[in-house]
């Protein structure tokens, strides 16, 4: 009874002992490592590295990996990284790119898609997609389990990417769509690639993006003629132009919406998308993004963003007058008049005379001299020394005058402003009110001085984009706006024919951002943007595209000329204020002196008598 009972027991285990004894052997064979090593042989024949990650699964013999690393360091003189998923969160301040160069050999063994070392995968490599990559398929998985392999390395965004599966070499292109290929390395020269570059050709591949209103570096018209929509700015012609030369497929996915003239882009939920792999890049160039949703392309600028102010303080007409030379150059010139009226009252022949009279004269010479005017005496005789000062001082009062004059001409053709705002502090005194988008305010006051931040903070009106560029459009004074001198020097030309322009670009800056275009992390596109964007840059198109930009948006109604001339307008009394106010004074001292002869020559008078 007990041996049935124990040949029982042994019949029931030896089904598990079975399957257990198979599933180890097929756990050692599902990746073959010679294959592995041949493979690697060959890479390294045409382009050697020193450092190797290799990304191992739960199902990969340890074992047999460090027999790989030992391979590796000793036939190909290569250091290796090891991470089997059990590691932390690596830091994102301290990549592995910061260890390995960009021209390594990662290695990948696993079992499926779903594994978290694909993860792993994905951050220790990033910013290194450009570098070359194995993934080895377990034997076990079928041709299904090896579609999916392709498509998660293409959701990665790894191209240069060989894939082992049963002996075989696999190869895959995602342009137009995802499809792999079978390589046949028997077949293959030793001088062809196993990782060939990006190619430049993307086979219609197609780019999905929307296209809104934030000019000028992307904007919608309709042309009068055909009636079709035109997309105009300098993000759009990038982007356009970069499609163009690569064979891609431009989509706007909101091509047929129509959009207000005073809408605007919504660059938060856009940076949500691309956060959510829903768009790739899109082709409005902004000044960052969440690196956990996406990075920025290579710079399209990097521009002053600084508060635009409306122009106040206007000069009174009246004081024209005293606008050609600073407060020092008045001193200066009173000072030359009594200087001048003393060298000539030392020079001047006559010193017999009346030493009152002579003074009088030689201060009206002085004074006439620089206004190059005739000297209101006669000098008979003069020395040589007082002809060769006299001469100097005709010099002088020729450039004194002229340059005077040609200064209130022009003064005269324009409007002239005092002291503006350049400064937080003065911000800050004349409580001028800063108009910024809900989504930029924290952006702004980043750059604010700690012990300015709170009364700043009180200046700032949050916005929707809409109603920010509703104001600015229609140039709405009781604001300052932020703003990139590559938007301001769009926005400013239509100043140009301006008697007085109404904004003005302020010293109240607030940093450097960088401008580029918002994409995906680690996006295939980064690289070939890059070399394009540098050739554009090195063209000058940036400029030819600005004026182009703006006769555009100025027919469809963007933007309008500023015609704010003045007209003729002829001398008032008000205008000659100043002057009124000299001869005012003029007769009030010529009264004191008039009384004080009368004085003079009564008491003269009472002492003859």
């Amino acid at each position: 009874m007990e041996l049935t009972k124990k040949l029982l027991h042994l019949l029931l285990l030896l089904p598990l002992l079975l399957s257990f004894t198979w599933a180890m052997g097929q756990q050692q064979l599902s990746h073959n490592f010679s294959f592995m090593q041949e493979i690697a042989r060959r890479a390294a024949g045409q382009q050697r590295w020193t450092t190797t990650p290799i990304f191992i699964s739960r199902h990969v013999q340890r074992d047999q990996v460090n027999d790989l690393i030992r391979w590796l360091h000793s036939n190909l003189s290569s250091s290796s990284y090891v991470f089997d998923g059990t590691e932390g969160k690596p830091d994102p301040f301290n990549p592995l790119r910061n260890h390995i160069k960009t021209d390594t050999l990662s290695l990948l063994f696993c079992y499926s898609t779903e594994e978290q070392i694909w993860w792993h995968l994905d951050e220790r490599l990033r910013k290194l997609r450009q570098s070359r990559l194995v993934v080895y398929l377990s034997a076990q998985r079928n041709e299904v389990a090896l579609r999916n392999i392709f498509l998660k390395l293409w959701s990665l965004q790894f191209l240069r990417v060989l894939v082992l599966h049963r002996q075989r070499v696999y190869g895959y292109t995602p342009y137009p769509t995802v499809r792999h290929f079978e390589r046949h390395l028997e077949n293959e020269g030793e001088e062809e690639h196993l990782f060939p570059a990006a190619p430049r050709d993307l086979k219609q591949y197609v780019v999905s993006t929307p296209a809104e209103n934030d000019l000028p570096r992307v904007f919608r018209l309709q042309d009068k003629r055909t009636g079709l929509q035109l997309i105009r700015g300098y993000g759009y012609r990038v982007l356009a132009e970069f499609c163009h030369r690569h064979n891609v497929l431009l989509h706007v996915s909101n091509g047929g919406q129509s959009l207000p003239i005073d809408s605007s882009v919504n660059m938060s939920r856009i940076t949500e998308l691309i956060g959510e792999h829903q768009l790739e890049i899109t082709m409005h160039p902004y000044v960052g993004i969440d690196r956990k949703l996406g990075i920025l392309s290579y710079p399209l600028h990097i521009a002053q963003n600084c508060l635009i102010m409306p122009v106040r303080n206007e000069i009174p007409r009246f004081m024209y007058l005293l606008r050609p030379f600073q407060w020092n150059c008045w001193l200066l010139l009173l000072a030359a008049v009594l200087y001048v009226s003393l060298v000539l009252y030392f020079l001047s022949p006559g010193p017999n005379e009346n030493r009152g009279l002579r003074a009088m004269q030689c201060l009206f010479a002085g004074l006439a001299q620089l206004l190059f005017l005739s000297s209101p005496t006669r000098i008979y005789g003069p020395s040589i020394r007082y002809f060769l000062v006299a001469l100097q001082l005709s010099v002088l009062g020729f450039v004194v005058t002229n340059w005077y004059s040609n200064q209130l001409s022009s003064f005269l053709t324009t409007t002239l402003v005092g002291e503006q705002v350049d400064t937080f502090e003065q911000l800050i005194a004349q409580q001028q009110k800063i108009l910024v988008k809900h989504h930029e305010v924290d952006m702004v006051l980043q750059q604010v001085p700690p012990h300015l931040l709170q009364q700043v903070t009180r200046l700032v009106v949050g916005s929707e984009a809409g109603e920010q560029v509703s104001a600015l459009l229609s140039f709405n004074l009781s604001y300052s706006y932020p703003f990139t001198v590559e938007r301001w020097d769009f926005f400013t030309l239509q100043q140009q024919y301006a008697m007085k322009p109404i904004f003005r670009f302020s010293s109240v800056c607030l940093g450097a951002p960088v401008i580029g275009y918002p994409m995906r992390r680690d996006s295939h596109l980064e690289s070939p943007l890059k070399h394009f964007i540098m050739r554009i840059q090195s063209i000058g198109l940036f400029q030819h595209w600005v004026v182009s930009d703006f006769n555009d948006a100025l027919k469809a109604g963007y933007v309008h000329l500023i015609d704010n001339s003045l007209g003729f307008k002829a001398l008032d009394l008000d205008t000659l204020r100043l002057g009124w106010f000299v001869l005012l004074c003029g007769w009030l001292l010529a009264a004191v002196a008039f009384v004080c002869e009368r004085q003079h020559r009564n008491s003269s008078c009472t002492t003859w008598h």
